[in-house]
């Protein structure tokens, strides 16, 4: 009897080795598949989803699944939990999700509403995204906005939760905006009037040659100024270069026309061939222009060019000659 007794033991021992070596190899098979997907084997159901027959395309449906029962993973095929029945739950019997409608804790919406436009949500320490789903705990929330006051809460989270959060005005704040945007107005007042005022100065006040690809001066001064090449005392004192003091090429220096102040006095070939296109210029004097172009053979004279016929002429530097300065450029920006 004690013999027979015995046998029975050693039976039921290698049987059991038998079904727990035969259930390892799987137990670790879907321990790798669980830490893969980075879930345990009790999960929750995230939201109401069909839970099936099979993983498989001609699966059926079996039920549905509430949201945050919890299950137990017992296999994973293809992106698909299989969760086994428990005491729990109303599992007719084993059925399957997908991997993302589980989750390895239950999570809940929070939904933040603002009174301010555009604020920045931290919620412990990071940006909030709008619904955001949490677990259940404590959070910090952190809030500011352009013209109010900086606020922070703690908000419990037990379930779905919706918050609506007010936030104070900052007076200051707002009698800075306030003076800021006034000046903004201004300043933008003031540049529209200048747009407008450049515009119609250059409409009116110079002359584009596409010839020469020069940009000519043309307003009433042309027809009304006349200058010396040279100031007396430079010239009086033999200093044919120096064109300091008021002389044609300072006036064309310190020239601002139409927003440009690169003006010069031009060359004696560009007047020459501006006076082809005297037609198309609006200020006009039949008299004699200074060019920046000295005699080559006596330096106490430069060329000036008469605008009716463009004949030249050797005047000594310290004549008084009408001026149209000239700048580089065939267009306007």
């Amino acid at each position: 009897m004690k013999e027979r007794k015995n046998i029975v033991q050693l039976f039921l021992s290698i049987f059991m080795m038998f079904v727990m070596s035969a259930c390892l190899p799987h137990q670790e098979e879907l321990q790798v598949m669980l830490n893969k997907h980075n879930i345990s084997k009790k999960i929750y159901i995230k939201n109401d989803v069909n839970a099936y027959d099979s993983y498989k395309k001609d699966k059926k449906i079996l039920q549905t699944l509430k949201r945050a029962e919890d299950y137990e993973v017992v296999d994973i095929k293809e992106n698909y939990a299989r969760l086994a029945k428990s005491k729990n739950n109303n599992l007719k019997s084993d059925v399957w999700v997908t991997l993302d409608e589980i989750e390895t804790q239950p999570t809940y919406f929070l939904t933040l509403i603002v009174n301010a436009p555009k604020p920045k949500i931290i919620l412990n320490g990071k940006e909030y995204e709008s619904n955001i789903r949490l677990p259940k705990g404590s959070y910090k929330i952190d809030i500011s906005a352009d013209d109010f006051l900086d606020k922070s809460i703690e908000i419990e989270v037990q379930n779905d939760t919706k918050e609506e959060i007010t936030l104070d005005f900052d007076i200051e704040a707002q009698k800075k905006r306030i003076a800021k945007e006034k000046i903004e107005k201004e300043r933008i007042k003031k540049e529209k009037i200048k747009r407008e005022r450049i515009k119609k100065e250059r409409k009116e006040s110079i002359y584009i040659d596409k010839k020469q690809k020069l940009i000519w001066q043309d307003n009433k001064a042309v027809s009304e100024i006349k200058k010396p090449w040279l100031s007396k005392t430079n010239f009086d004192a033999k200093n044919y270069n120096n064109t300091d003091g008021d002389t044609a090429t300072t006036y064309c220096k310190k020239l601002t026309l139409a927003n440009f102040k690169d003006w010069r006095l031009p060359t004696k070939d560009e007047l020459k061939n501006l006076s082809t296109q005297r037609n198309n210029l609006r200020n006009i004097s039949s008299n004699w222009y200074w060019s920046a172009t000295s005699n080559s053979d006596n330096s106490e004279r430069a060329w000036s060019i008469y605008f009716d016929n463009a004949d030249g002429y050797n005047d000594l530097k310290n004549a008084s000659n009408y001026v149209r300065c000239v700048r580089t450029g065939d267009s306007i920006k």
